[in-house]
């Protein structure tokens, strides 16, 4: 949505000094647990993708990869 969008993009904003291309694009999957396919993958902001994985990690949801 239009709201949703404008909480990202002022929350994306804080970081402009401080992650390199923060505003770049970067695919991200939209289940962790599956390939980058087609059907699994959405274009997200490059803060975005970084705010999702890292809280992937912390839960634990990217262990499967690991191992």
């Amino acid at each position: 949505t239009d709201m949703a969008k404008a909480k990202w993009r002022e929350f994306i904003n804080k970081y402009e000094n401080r992650v390199t291309d923060f505003n770049f694009g970067s695919l991200l999957r939209t289940d962790c647990t599956g390939d980058y396919s087609e059907d699994n993958t959405m274009f997200v902001m490059r803060t975005q993708f970084y705010c999702i994985e890292i809280a992937r990690n912390k839960e634990g949801l990217n262990d499967s990869h690991h191992s």
